[in-house]
């Protein structure tokens, strides 16, 4: 398989397949229907509440307005696609990545596909990534690949909030975004050195695509963690061991196989933030 080569998801039959580099694989029977995995998903599985993802694909999920900036707010940092799925507020069913809207939505995506990314610029933006383990396609969407002497580099993911407060830590979950993202590009041998999340205030006079060498200068001076502007902060990620996370991604899929059940990890600070709180049979936020 050719890096070039550009997966291609369809459904035949009622059974979902995807092609890529020549191959046909067959995907497996996953729960709720879904053809493939997201690395957010993955996150808030190992990192948040997996009962909230299983309540998500149950009940639906609430898009909140919170949600709908910090889509837009990409788009105006990185260019991206926030008109061609965009969301509105309130309570949806998940149908990214299910059903023919889910081939759509794949499909649409690959027309970014790392493969056809030009290296030898500064840096690429919003490029689609893909592994497969156990059989099941996993999606990943980093936000921004720094490039060097012609090879990726460092891989960058953006997260915007409208609290200040949020922008000195990296969460779990943010974590384990780019380890993901920096895991999958080394399985597809886009051997990046290094992972960063930088967090901002949305609403800015700042685009991020505008500043990129201020994250290349902090790196190259050792700095683990930069203010880069009024209201921009960078920090670096220790990513997990490659069988560490394998180790735990693994578990994660037993779910969507169907091996066990969805596992609840329910605090009190967590279920405050879970969107279904009041309906959560565990829930300690009622």
């Amino acid at each position: 398989m050719r890096l070039s080569d550009v997966p291609v998801l369809r459904i035949d039959n009622n059974e979902a397949y995807l092609e890529w580099g020549g191959e046909v694989h067959r995907v497996p029977k996953l729960k709720h229907g879904v053809l493939f995995l997201m690395v957010n998903q993955l996150s808030t599985q190992l990192r948040f509440c997996e009962y909230r993802v299983h309540l998500d694909y149950t009940k639906g999920r609430v898009i909140g307005n919170e949600a709908v900036e910090g889509l837009y707010e990409h788009a105006r940092q990185l260019g991206g696609m926030a008109d061609e799925f965009s969301l509105e507020s309130g309570w949806d069913p998940v149908v990214v990545n299910r059903g023919e809207e889910g081939v759509s939505f794949f499909n649409m995506r690959m027309r970014n596909w790392v493969g056809k990314a030009d290296f030898t610029k500064p840096y690429v933006e919003e490029r689609s990534i893909l592994a497969i383990v156990e059989g099941v396609p996993i999606l990943g969407l980093p936000d921004l690949i720094i490039n060097r002497d012609g090879k990726p580099w460092l891989v960058v993911e953006l997260k915007t909030t409208n609290r200040v407060h949020r922008l000195s830590y990296v969460n779990p979950r943010e974590a384990y975004q780019v380890e993901a993202y920096y895991h999958f590009l080394r399985m597809l041998n886009l051997n990046v050195e290094g992972a960063v999340v930088v967090k901002m205030v949305r609403g800015l006079d700042y685009r991020l695509i505008d500043h990129v060498d201020s994250i290349t200068k902090a790196i190259e001076d050792g700095v683990r963690h930069r203010q880069l502007s009024n209201g921009v902060y960078m920090h670096v990620v220790d990513v997990t061991s490659f069988n560490k996370f394998m180790s735990e991604l693994e578990y994660a899929l037993d779910y969507w196989l169907g091996s066990r059940n969805a596992k609840p990890s329910p605090s009190q600070g967590k279920c405050a933030l879970c969107d279904h709180k009041s309906h959560c049979p565990y829930s300690l936020a009622r």
